[in-house]
């Protein structure tokens, strides 16, 4: 047994002993020199010191264990499987007992930096799995939560079939209930309404949280409940009724056993039905608490969409890693330079800079923004046991939950998307190697794109909040339709909309070096397309359309840029509100945390420029062209500081597994020393006779 990481965890040990510095002498510190600001002071801003400790503790032990070493050999796909539940297995060794939950995250977080395989698979096992029959079940279903939190039970979580995914009230399994039995039937019609991609269910899963359609007797469909099913024997063998196979190998993740089920009249003891929302009777009358279908359905599938709010939280995690080992490495990588004079640094020239600082920039904004969700919606669980706040208010405040979570959960994650492809492509032919590290990250980094919710229309339900927010309730009301502050601004939508961007300053690109210029446009931005998305949908409809056609045919340039420009905005806000102009935080730290948020802001301004000079908030050339002269002037001055902000946000070199982007700087030696470490690197090819024999008898 791994000894217990808390017996090493000294709590009042120094930060300078958790964090120690770099390399004085290598390739980066002539950029480290360069820095205005503390590196730790910002790795303790970015997070508290508590989360500091955890993570870095976790991650020594993870160094110190031989079952987490870094092997350059490929495994086989089972291998890579039978890898990833022992490292599970061992990783809860490492954990603290009594972990203040807050911490949870920081701990996915440090597990998921290593390996997202690993990490998904704990999740699901530890967390997905045992919350959603939390969540749905009552007392008698407790002992499955009990079991799954010990690791006496593998769960899985079984909703999206075959041909339906996002569409779930579509879905086709069915749970009819028998009277004679006392037993609910689970029947899968045909291929086509198997479930599948469900993570832990192609060989290791001996429990599943399914979604079906319920019915009683009489044939009547009460939608879709959650039922808690057993489909493995104590033997691993698929239980009779039930058909399980494997899914295969995938782009990334392929330490999760991601796998399909299908169920031939399985009879499944009452119990299994998590009735939170609704039961049956021993004689097969249905009963709910809750009348309205629609707010049932929500009910059965609101349970499951807390992890959009840590799946922020990971993508950023996933895109710092990228960052980092870009950065870091054209710090180091030299290329070209004057006649006459050594090669550069390619972190020198303007193309590397504002490709990488705006991906950097927009890493550390979602990084404290997601901290600030988690905080959110931890006060949102709380608010659950408050006897002061109402049933009214806590619908209010999970509906703005939802509306920001459907939101951030895309931009977030297709910011780490274009950062890990950019971070990539910046490190040239070398980024292409394995070693690199780049190619894991963009692997296992695209499933989050996916899951949880397709991106697309995640966006089209934060624009339905929005949008019914918009039209059913009064400006000056408009405060407490936004318990958490996200569209308290809308108040002065009228007022906003009439006004201008006018030049005040004397050098009239300095306008554009205000925070307050950047959050003010964009909050003209959320109004106008507010706005003209409400006039764009009741156009279609005043054409004789259906509600369904006029929400379709709003969408691209409409509803969707508006959800986008809307979670922008509020990651800004609390971005500067929060961090860069939070006077608890020291005044260099500000000043750069002031030009990230500029840096982050003024590119996403400009690629909604378009937008600006149609409505009528930009006229003339000037507005554009300050905000790009101003990215690149700013992008010039973050260079300095660009090694240091990648120290403050990179984990550990271990963790970080790159040949390119390690914190010593010293990346053609460890280039070299990955090369060598290829499996048969010196050696002639197994079929050398062959390839002899084909040569050399055509000449």
């Amino acid at each position: 047994m791994v000894k217990e990481i808390e017996s090493e965890i000294d709590w009042s040990e120094p930060l300078e002993n958790v964090l120690p510095d770099f390399s004085k002498s290598g390739p980066l510190d002539v950029y480290r020199k360069q820095c205005s600001f503390n590196w730790r002071e910002m790795a303790s801003t970015l997070d508290d010191e508590e989360a500091i400790r955890i993570k870095n503790g976790l991650w020594k032990k993870m160094e110190q264990d031989p079952l987490f070493a870094h092997s350059p050999v490929d495994l086989s796909l089972e291998e890579h499987r039978i890898s990833t539940l022992k490292k599970v297995f061992r990783f809860q060794e490492f954990i603290p007992k009594n972990i203040n939950p807050r911490l949870n995250v920081e701990i996915a977080t440090a597990l998921g930096q290593y390996d997202w395989s690993v990490c998904l698979r704990r999740g699901i096992l530890l967390g997905f799995f045992p919350n959603a029959v939390r969540g749905l079940g009552t007392e008698k279903h407790r002992k499955y939560i009990n079991a799954a939190e010990k690791l006496q039970l593998t769960g899985c979580i079984a909703m999206t079939e075959i041909s339906h995914g996002t569409n779930t009230k579509a879905f086709r399994t069915r749970a009819t209930f028998d009277t004679r039995k006392q037993k609910f039937i689970l029947h899968t019609p045909d291929f086509e309404a198997a479930k599948c991609w469900s993570a832990n269910l192609g060989k290791t899963a001996n429990y599943a949280y399914i979604l079906a359609q319920l019915y009683t007797p009489d044939g009547e469909c009460h939608g879709l409940h959650g039922f808690v099913v057993p489909i493995r024997d104590k033997q691993m063998n698929p239980l009779p009724g039930v058909t399980i196979g494997d899914m295969g190998a995938k782009i990334g993740l392929n330490g999760l056993d991601n796998g399909f089920m299908m169920f031939d009249n399985y009879e499944l003891d009452i119990e299994g039905l998590l009735d939170k929302t609704g039961t049956v009777t021993p004689e097969g009358t249905y009963i709910s608490p809750i009348k309205d279908t629609k707010k049932r359905f929500s009910a059965s599938l609101g349970v499951l969409s807390g992890p959009r709010f840590g799946i922020v939280g990971l993508v950023v995690a996933n895109a710092s890693i990228a960052i980092s080992i870009a950065i870091r490495y054209s710090a180091v990588r030299r290329q070209f330079g004057p006649d006459g004079s050594p090669e550069l640094p390619v972190i020198e020239y303007q193309m590397q800079q504002c490709r990488l600082f705006p991906l950097l920039a927009g890493c550390y904004v979602f990084k404290c923004f997601s901290r600030y969700l988690f905080d959110t919606l931890f006060e949102f669980i709380l608010s659950q046991f408050n006897p002061d706040i109402s049933a009214e208010e806590r619908a209010v405040m999970g509906a703005e939950l939802h509306g920001i979570s459907a939101a951030a959960k895309p931009v977030a994650g297709w910011l780490a998307r274009d950062t890990v492809q950019e971070s990539r492509e910046a490190c040239g032919g070398h980024g292409y190697l394995k070693a690199a590290g780049i190619g894991r990250l963009r692997d296992d980094g695209d499933s989050f794109l996916t899951f949880e919710g397709d991106n697309n229309v995640l966006l089209q339900q934060a624009s339905n909040w929005l949008l019914n927010v918009w039209v059913n309730t009064k400006r000056e009301e408009m405060a407490t339709s936004s318990p958490f502050g996200a569209i308290k601004f809308l108040k002065n939508a009228d007022a906003r909309l009439k006004k201008k961007f006018v030049f005040k300053s004397r050098e009239p690109r300095e306008d554009f070096l205000q925070p307050g210029a950047i959050l003010k446009a964009y909050k003209w931005l959320v109004c106008y397309l507010l706005k003209s998305t409400s006039e764009k949908f009741q156009g279609i409809q005043a054409s004789g359309e259906d509600n369904f056609t006029a929400k379709n045919d709003s969408q691209f340039y409409h509803a969707r840029t508006l959800s986008i420009v809307f979670v922008e905005n509020y990651a800004l806000d609390v971005f500067w509100h929060k961090f860069a102009n939070n006077e608890d935080i020291s005044w260099n730290i500000r000043l750069v945390l002031k030009k990230l948020m500029l840096i982050y802001g003024l590119s996403c301004l400009e690629r909604h420029a378009g937008i600006l000079y149609a409505g009528g908030y930009f006229s003339g050339p000037k507005p554009g062209r300050y905000i790009r002269e101003n990215i690149i002037q700013l992008c010039k001055e973050l260079k300095a500081e660009a090694i240091s902000l990648v120290d403050a946000l990179a984990p550990t070199d271990f963790i970080l597994n790159s040949c390119l982007g390690a914190s010593d700087g010293q990346v053609y030696k460890h280039l070299e020393n990955a090369m060598k470490q290829t499996p048969g690197c010196f050696e002639k090819s197994k079929d050398w006779v062959d390839i002899s024999k084909s040569l050399y008898s055509k000449l």
